[in-house]
This record gives structure tokens, sequence and C-alpha cells, in this order.
């Protein structure tokens, strides 16, 4: 029967573990100086050898004739173990044997001493799959162990395991194995299969496995089923389902000079090879990703394991890194919709294309200097007219515009007419009004007015966003969002629609609702009082008649 490479190539000294060098010389130390402890956690990411430590710990404390530490793998011991011959080294799977009973059961066992070695050996695997119960059965036999036990516990999840369980074991971590390792093991292995590859065909795989050798020797194992003695990088993409390098920088490069055209081509053609959107939404987020390193880097050799180091700095020069962190942050957002989404081509192209309408620097500049200047001079309708943020804005009636001094001195006249004051103050207040380019808020005072429509007041309405700017500008910024309704008996109403909460609530206190009078007071002449109307949606409507105002929440 054929046996995986994983499998056939396993591990079988310390030495010869990857990866794994504190780990490893922790070990050895302990059988040589026979400091052996009655428990021991091997934790860390899948295939990065715990199994294998495991296996060769078990030789090594039996082991008749122990070398540097490491089993020999050739006395009796160490070959009935390796045969699956010696009942006293037991391999339990947690995940199938998790009950309370299959924990009792074990305890029972336990408790004999060894049949023909010296040590009786447990290996449990994925350790923080056992039940609660499970976990107290094992904890009885870990506080009062026999001399001849040892338990070697393995998990992917060490933050599962109880407290009361990792207290009493040694922790051992196993780290993420480096793709240097990974190329070193799979370049030896393919020699020993009498096959061999394309240098960047052992990169692909070590950037795909994420650091776990048993993942590497998996795709390595698929590769060499092909019929043929060397193996080319495009039958291991082929064979892996993932774009090639050629059409990655070619995609990326699409997205960097923002050719929403080429993209969804490109995006076209890879789907035609059938290649997997989720796999090729991860290969773009690690494509960036080095990119991003490359561009912040000295040396970004040390961390981008890649032949095309090259290729990655010119392209690095022609985007800003602020944009890498942006283009990243939309792909780590787009890899998690793919989990979830139907039609995953879809949302890729929608992401695509909405990274390909970011702004670069110089566009976000130029258009806060533009809304700078707007801000200096006051033209609301500039905001309007440029901006389709603004399109809701209302800002007063366009067909009757009318300059705020001129509105003073129509004021004054209709004033002086309906109280047939002295000819000649009346004459002296007008010609001082004339030759004043700026009316004081003394003589704004005095024009009273009393029969102002609404339909004057939009006609005036920039204007006096004009004035009130002067005061509080932060508030102009909500108002604008508004829209007059009404003006009955000295009661401004100002509406606001169920989208722009935010607005009304930011205008909707005493100290606003104040200097807007002020400003009334100050270009008409008399008080009024201002009162803010918000539209709520026909469904809030709906829900407050059935539950009641007070038990709805609006968000």
């Amino acid at each position: 029967m054929y046996k995986a490479l994983y499998r056939k190539y396993r591990s079988k000294t310390f030495d010869e573990l990857y990866g794994q060098k504190t780990v490893v010389e922790s070990l050895k130390n302990q059988v040589k100086n026979n400091e052996l402890n009655h428990a021991y956690i091997f934790s860390g990411t899948r295939g990065t050898g715990k199994t294998s430590a495991a296996k060769i710990l078990s030789r090594a404390v039996n082991c008749l004739n122990p070398k540097d530490g490491n089993p020999c793998n050739e006395c009796e011991n160490c070959k009935a173990i390796l045969e699956e011959r010696a009942i006293d080294v037991v391999e339990m799977d947690a995940a199938s044997n998790n009950g309370v009973d299959d924990i009792r059961e074990l305890k029972d066992k336990v408790i004999y001493p060894p049949t023909k070695l010296k040590y009786k050996v447990y290996i449990i695997d994925e350790v923080h799959m056992l039940s609660k119960g499970a976990f107290n059965a094992l904890l009885k036999i870990l506080e009062e162990p026999p001399t001849h036990l040892i338990f070697i516990l393995a998990t992917t999840e060490i933050e599962k395991i109880p407290a009361t369980i990792l207290s009493r074991a040694q922790k051992f971590n196993f780290k993420r194995i480096s793709n240097e390792d990974i190329v070193k093991n799979l370049s030896r292995i393919a020699e020993l299969e009498n096959k061999s590859c394309d240098e960047e065909v052992y990169n692909l795989i070590a950037k795909s496995s994420d650091g776990a050798m048993r993942d590497a020797l998996s795709v390595l194992d698929q590769l060499l089923t092909i019929d043929k003695d060397y193996i080319e990088v495009e039958d291991a993409m082929r064979i892996m389902g993932i774009s090639s390098n050629k059409l990655i920088f070619a995609l990326t490069d699409a997205l960097i000079e923002k050719d929403a055209n080429r993209v969804l081509e490109l995006i076209d053609d890879i789907a035609n090879e059938g290649i997997d959107f989720s796999i090729l939404t991860s290969q773009l987020l690690s494509h960036f990703r080095d990119l991003m390193l490359v561009k912040t880097l000295r040396e970004p050799q040390k961390i981008v394991f890649s032949t095309y180091l090259k290729d990655f700095h010119l392209q690095a020069d022609k985007i800003e890194l602020y944009e890498l962190l942006e283009i990243i942050d939309r792909l780590k957002d787009l890899s998690i919709d793919m989990r979830y989404a139907e039609n995953k081509r879809v949302i890729l192209e929608m992401s695509a294309i909405k990274i390909t309408m970011r702004l670069n620097q110089k566009e976000i500049i130029s258009r806060i200097e533009s809304l700078e200047e707007i801000v200096k001079k006051g033209d609301f309708k500039s905001i309007k007219n440029s901006s389709p943020d603004y399109d809701h804005l209302t800002l007063g009636s366009s067909n009757r515009k009318e300059n705020l001094d001129d509105t003073y001195k129509k004021n004054l006249n209709q004033k002086n007419l309906s109280t047939r004051s002295d000819d000649k103050d009346t004459t002296s207040k007008t010609e001082e009004l004339e030759e004043s380019p700026n009316i004081e808020n003394e003589a704004k005072s005095d024009i009273i007015k009393d029969d102002i429509t609404i339909d004057e007041i939009k006609s005036n309405w920039d204007n006096i966003l004009k004035e009130l700017k002067t005061k509080k500008f932060s508030l102009v910024a909500s108002l604008v969002n508004g829209s007059l309704k009404s003006f009955t008996n000295n009661l401004l109403e100002i509406d606001f629609s169920n989208t722009d909460k935010m607005y009304y609530e930011m205008c909707n206190n005493d100290e606003n609702k104040a200097l807007i009078g002020d400003v009334f007071e100050a270009v008409y002449g008399i008080k009024i009082d201002v009162h803010m109307t918000y539209k709520k949606d026909r469904k809030t409507n709906k829900l407050e008649d059935l539950f009641g105002k007070e038990n709805i929440e609006e968000i």
C-alpha cells in the first residue's frame, strides 16, 4: 500500500526535526540527564512536528542505546515502537475518544507497569477536544501519576485546556516552520523520489503551506504523481488551482494604475482558468503584503521569500505606502466576505473597482484645498454644485437673491413709512446706511419688520448662513442639511429628513437655536423662536404606534 510522503519521511530523531531548535535541545537534555517529566504538552499550529516529536520522545525514553538524547532506532524497543508493535506506547485521538468513560478506562490501565518497556507512554492528540468530565478524570491521573507513566498531550488550541492541566505539565510551543526549511526538505524528498522541480515550485508550495511541513509535503505528494521527471511551475499552479505570478503581477499592476477595464478583463481570464476566487483573494492579499514589506523594510529579502524580489521593488515604486495600506484593508474585508458570498465573482469585481476608485495623495490635498477656499469665501452654493455629497442641501430659493445691506435699507424705509417719523431723521439714517459698507449691529437692531415671509427668509438664507458662520462654523455645517419649512408668529421651523438625524441632533439644542435667533434679530430686528423637526420613516412610526414611543430605540 502506498504511504503518503509525510508519513514515509517522518522525522525519526530530534535532529531531523525542522525549525524547532529550542524544543529539540530541551528534550534531548532531559533524555540524556534522565530528568524526565510525567506529562508534556506540545502546542502549535498544524503540521509543525508535534506528533513526530512525541513519537521520537516515546522511543528515546525507552531506547536501549540512546545517542546524544536521540533514539538509536535500531534496538529491539525502538523497532517495536516504530513498527507499532509495542503495547506500552499508546496513541489516542481525543477527537473521537473525548468522553469521561474513555479517560476512566484509561485510568484503570495506566496503573499497571509496562510489560516490556521502561515507560508506558500515552500520546493524546488534539487533547483540547476532551469534555469537561474527561479533563477532570485526566486531572486525577496527573495529580498522582505512577513513576512508570509519561503523558504527551498534543494540541493546536492550548487556550482551551484547563489551567489545572497546564500547571501539571511541561509546555513546549512548536513554531511555524520557516519557508527556507520547508524548501530544503521538499528539495531533499523530491530528490529521494527521483524527481526534480523548478525552484519556484518549492517556493510556491512553501508560501502556500503557512509554515506547516505536513501541508507542504501533501502538496508535493500530489505534484509528484504527474508523469514527468521534472515538474515545472505551470504544472504546480494547475494542480494547486492558483494563478500564475505573471497574472498576479498583471492584476496588481492594473489595480495600482486604477485601470478598471484591465482589472475586469484579467479577472475574466483568471475565471476562465478555473481558479477559485477565494484562493485568488488570498494571493492578492499576500502579494500586496509583500509589496508593503518591500516598500517599508531596508532588507525585505529577510522576510519576503520570493524569486521575484526585483519585480516587487519595481512595482512598489509605483504606489504610495498609505495606498497599499488602504488596498490591504479592502482585501482583508474581501477575504471575510468571500467565506459567505454566493456569487464570489461579483464580490471580487465590486471590491476591485472600489480599489481602482481610491484617491491618491495629490487628489486628496487638492480637494481639501478647494474646500478650504470655499469655506473662507463662505460660498456654500459652490460646495453644493461641486460635490455630489451636497446634492441634498437646501440653501434657499435661487429665484430671489438680494444683498443683505439692501434688505436692511428696504426694511428701514418700510419702518419709516409706517411710523411717519421726522423726514430729516429718516434721511440722515438712510444716508448713514448708504455710506456705510458694513452695517453695525446697532443699526440692524433698529430695523423692525413685522411681515417677514418664509419666501423672503429663503431668499436671504445664504446671507444668514454667512453671518452665522462667523459665530459658529460647525453649526452652519450641520444646519445646511436642513430645509426651511415655515415661518409663522415669529416661529421659524427647520425640517430634517430621516437620513439626517445626526445633523438634527447637533442643531437641536438651546445654545444653537439661540445663536440662530440672535442672527435673525440682527438681520430683521425681531426676536424669533426656532423649532427643529425630524422626519421619521414610516416603519419607525408604525413601530411606535404598535409598541409605544418609549419602547422604540432609534439607531
